[in-house]
């Protein structure tokens, strides 16, 4: 089993250790993890993870949305905490065709709404949505949840 973890612009502290976080977990549950990100996004994971323990794959969020096809992953985890993060989950989520999670955060509630309702309206994914920024635990939460519903 594949899947792919999709990252959103890196402002938001959470992102970078939840990821981590979350490329565990998958692994755990077997699947064979990659993240996509931007450059920026890319180079705090490869940070954070120096020596690799967590992170195996990694790949050009750009340069992956013109080289995928359905079926290539079994599961899609989008990072959604800007409009260009939505608009990227939908995108692969249509392109891939297969199950998959937004986990839509951001310090303003109204903001977590609106990328609630981008992302719902156009797909038919599992949305995750929680008012989060600096705080990783309410994000966490939510996604050890919505992981031990995929066991």
């Amino acid at each position: 089993m594949k899947a792919l973890v999709l990252l959103g612009c890196p402002e938001t502290p959470s992102q970078t250790p939840l990821s981590i976080y979350a490329t565990h977990k998958l692994t755990q549950m077997g699947y064979d993890v990659t993240i996509a990100a931007n450059p920026a996004a890319k180079k705090l994971v490869m940070v954070s993870d120096p020596e690799n323990h967590y992170i195996n794959k990694m790949a050009d969020l750009e340069k992956l949305l013109g080289e995928i096809n359905e079926g290539d992953y079994d599961l899609l985890l989008g990072f959604v905490h800007k409009d260009a993060a939505a608009s990227f989950f939908v995108t692969f989520y249509h392109l891939l065709n297969t199950k998959s999670i937004a986990l839509v955060f951001e310090r303003d509630m109204d903001l977590v709404e609106e990328y609630t309702n981008m992302v719902a309206e156009n797909t038919d994914a599992t949305v995750v949505s929680v008012r989060a920024f600096h705080n990783p635990t309410p994000i966490k939460v939510r996604l050890d949840k919505v992981l031990k519903e995929l066991e």
